[in-house]
């Protein structure tokens, strides 16, 4: 892969990454920042089955060189070019709370792992596993397949099976990473406008204070696009069915709608315009 092949195709999965909204508390960037690339190969064999049973250390984004002047790309993670990774990888092994099977629970939605996902204190796999099972697929032991049987229907529409959030093979090629970028890119625009700070509001008591520009990488945004998104569905979707969040939306919509022609009302009799545009939201309900 050349430099600038490799250049061109990292600033367009950074530059798409910083214009979603809601993802974290980042500070304007200066021109003066040059992104710094390693030049990779990608590998022509998929990853053994004994590369994916002793990945879990490595499946974490090093760490930040301060002395630098902008972002690293993370190496290729080659375990998750293996077709099995994303049912036979690691998950759940060592401090982050997960298993593959079953719904979600309340310890694994705490914002202690939330915490955990945007600081890379677990894995790709796991911050993608947890998503995957809020959004209703469901782990089958026994034919070693995730099934979309209880994903939400506008979801599952698109995605029958589950898409990777975040780009595990961390390939920024757009040919290779186009997928995990529009997936993600899905999964943010169905957070309402209300959610879209949920990071800042909830981790922000456990000292966490966002990312630097010089920290950026799209690993890094998407992790904190899923964690984003988690956190909206415990607050909002978690422990409902399809029916009832429908009901409560019918609610919300008819509430909006009375709040709306009162503040026309008001802004008609003080003389004001009334700006009415609202950000588009995809539920995934």
């Amino acid at each position: 892969t050349t430099l600038s092949t490799m250049t061109a195709s990292y600033s367009f999965a950074l530059i798409t990454a910083l214009s979603l909204q809601g993802c974290a508390s980042f500070q304007p960037p200066s021109y003066s920042h040059r992104v710094r690339v390693r030049s990779i190969s990608l590998p022509v064999l998929s990853a053994t089955d004994d590369d994916s049973a002793n990945t879990k250390t490595d499946d974490c984004c090093p760490p930040i060189d301060e002395t630098s002047d902008g972002p690293d790309i993370l190496k290729p993670f080659l375990p998750a070019l293996d077709p099995k990774y994303s049912v036979k990888g690691p998950v759940g092994e060592e401090k982050f709370v997960l298993t593959r099977s079953g719904p979600p629970t309340k310890e694994e939605l705490s914002n202690e792992q939330m915490l955990k996902i945007v600081k890379s204190e677990c894995s790709d796999l796991e911050a993608n596993t947890l998503v995957w099972k809020c959004l209703g697929y469901r782990f089958d032991e026994e034919s070693e397949e995730w099934s979309p049987k209880e994903v939400f229907p506008n979801w599952k529409e698109r995605f029958p099976t589950p898409p990777d959030l975040i780009g595990m093979r961390r390939v920024y090629e757009r040919e290779v990473d186009q997928p995990s970028l529009r997936s993600n890119q899905a999964l943010v625009r169905s957070i309402p406008s209300d959610n879209k700070q949920s990071l800042k509001t909830h981790l922000k008591p456990l000292g966490w204070k966002g990312f630097q520009y010089k920290e950026l990488t799209p690993n890094k945004t998407r992790r904190a696009q899923c964690a984003n998104w988690l956190i909206f569905y415990r607050e909002e979707l978690f422990g409902y069915t399809v029916e009832e969040l429908r009901e409560r939306r019918r609610l919300r919509k008819e509430a909006e709608a009375i709040a709306e022609e009162e503040a026309k009302r008001k802004a008609k009799e003080e003389g004001k315009d009334v700006d009415d545009w609202k950000l588009p939201v995809t539920e995934v309900f």
